[in-house]
């Protein structure tokens, strides 16, 4: 029996020309691309903002209300601490930079300025015996740098005398981005 085509040749030769053809879907809108342009814009500029916004770098220290801490100035009574920090820290902090304070765990903030920084480094037992300062049980034996600092807020010497303190010293200021794990070192560190 003889073979017979039961398509017309005309109708072969097309589906074989459709079947050659790609087939893209269309998702090229005219509001789908103008949205995708401004998304991506919106992101630029978010990222330039994050690489040129510049946020306060701040130093964790400890120490201790000094005994000769209230003083009569010109601008009225103010109270003296002692700021322990260790000795890869100490290069950031300079006079003048500010400081924020809390005596105890739960007392008054106090806010101020460091006035010097002493040079050199002292062990855990001469800052114990000239200072009287006694550290928390997470700072462990490492030599320190003291730094003094002048609180603005005057604190009566026969009560905070020798009381321990938490403060976070104004070092200087670091990008934004920053702040993010990973990026830290590739954009630049605290100034």
């Amino acid at each position: 029996m003889a073979q017979r085509v039961i398509f017309r040749g005309s109708a072969v030769q097309a589906y074989r020309k459709g079947t050659a053809k790609d087939v893209v879907p269309r998702l090229t809108l005219r509001p789908i691309i103008i949205c995708l342009w401004l998304l991506l814009a919106v992101l630029i500029a978010a990222a330039a903002l994050a690489w040129s916004v510049r946020v306060p770098a701040y130093v964790d220290a400890q120490g201790t209300i000094l005994p000769t801490g209230a003083r009569g100035g010109p601008g009225g009574a103010t109270t003296t601490a002692a700021l322990f920090l260790s000795a890869d820290q100490s290069s950031r902090v300079h006079a003048g930079q500010s400081v924020h304070a809390r005596i105890g765990s739960s007392g008054p903030s106090a806010s101020g300025a460091v006035v010097r920084v002493e040079p050199g480094v002292i062990s855990p037992d001469a800052a114990r015996a000239r200072y009287r300062f006694e550290p928390g049980a997470d700072v462990g034996r490492q030599p320190w740098t003291v730094v003094i600092v002048r609180l603005e807020r005057s604190l009566p010497p026969a009560a905070y005398s020798g009381s321990f303190l938490t403060a976070r010293v104004q070092a200087g200021s670091q990008q934004l981005l920053g702040l993010f794990p990973g990026l830290s070192g590739s954009v630049g560190g605290a100034s």
